[in-house]
């Protein structure tokens, strides 16, 4: 694998099984314990950090700015939007409140610029230019906080808004996201999906490449969040040619552990990373340098390139 990723529920209290469990275990963290761990994992051989749009991860981004090493180069994925965040702003501050709270993360330059350009937008109904409005509100603040030895590798697409176009069958959305991520910050546009099968399927029928496209989806022996089935899960990413698979919820939100979940891990083709949450130096130690003895695979659209006949 090429890319070990650690992920950020552990630091932002999610836990797909045990809620309580998670305000615990982020009852004992501080921002500055956080760092400590992402520079754990880092010199253990995490090569990324992979996270929502959550204010936490602002924090803990600028506190990682202050710092003068982190192992090697870390490379950002963050996934948005995190829609827990304007549900609550809007249920507290309504719509006004949320549109203010939003655009103050924005320099006043900025801020004006924006404003400016969704008015624009919206009056034309220009879909493509409200999106790129959205991308610049969200991602402007964590680009600024990013430390100067780090680097935006990829920026991904909630599994909400993901899989939502996946259902209506809206290609045009996903569409212009990735292009958006592309001309705008000339990285890899990624998508976070639950559902591999008809997400593959819907680019494949629409004639879409996924060259160029990183998706991050459940893998996991006992097949939880894999839907449709761990079957038909394993039969895609097996008859995958193109893009990079990163696996999340390796461990089945806890159900697992690590030694299980590489077990099975080791028999997936085509995996190009894994994204796992930490949630201590000592967790983080174990974890990636287990990880780091994975055997290194090359991305499928390279590995499609050298199959191809010349």
């Amino acid at each position: 694998m090429t890319k070990l990723l650690i992920g950020d529920n552990s630091f932002i209290g999610v836990s797909h099984l045990s809620q309580e469990r998670a305000r615990e275990r982020t009852e004992n963290l501080t921002i500055a314990s956080i760092v400590d761990i992402i520079k754990t994992a880092s010199a253990c051989g995490a090569t990324g950090y992979t996270f929502s749009t959550h204010p936490v991860n602002l924090q803990i981004l600028t506190e990682l700015k202050k710092s003068e090493k982190i192992q090697d180069r870390l490379e950002l994925y963050p996934v948005l939007p995190y829609a827990q965040a304007y549900v609550r702003l809007a249920n507290e501050k309504g719509m006004r409140g949320l549109v203010d709270e939003t655009l103050s993360k924005l320099p006043l330059l900025e801020r004006t610029r924006t404003v400016l350009q969704t008015g624009y937008s919206t009056l034309r109904l220009d879909v493509a230019g409200i999106l790129k409005s959205y991308l610049d509100i969200e991602l402007t603040p964590y680009i600024n906080a990013k430390p100067k030895n780090s680097n935006l590798q990829s920026v991904l697409l909630h599994e909400v808004a993901t899989d939502l176009c996946v259902g209506l069958h809206n290609m045009q959305f996903l569409e212009t996201f990735a292009q958006q991520i592309k001309d705008k910050y000339h990285v890899t546009p990624g998508f976070v999906t639950y559902n591999l099968v008809s997400f593959v399927k819907l680019f494949q029928e629409q004639g879409v490449s996924l060259e160029d496209v990183l998706i991050m989806t459940p893998f996991n022996k006992i097949g939880y969040q894999m839907s449709q089935s761990l079957e038909t899960c394993e039969s895609c990413l097996s008859n995958l040619h193109q893009g990079e698979v990163i696996a999340m919820s390796i461990l089945a939100g806890g159900y697992l552990n690590l030694n299980q979940a590489l077990d099975y891990l080791r028999t997936l083709p085509h995996l190009s990373g894994i994204a796992v949450g930490v949630s201590s130096t000592t967790h983080a130690k174990d974890t990636f340098t287990q990880l780091n003895l994975l055997p290194k695979q090359e991305p499928l659209s390279a590995q499609h390139r050298e199959q191809a006949p010349r």
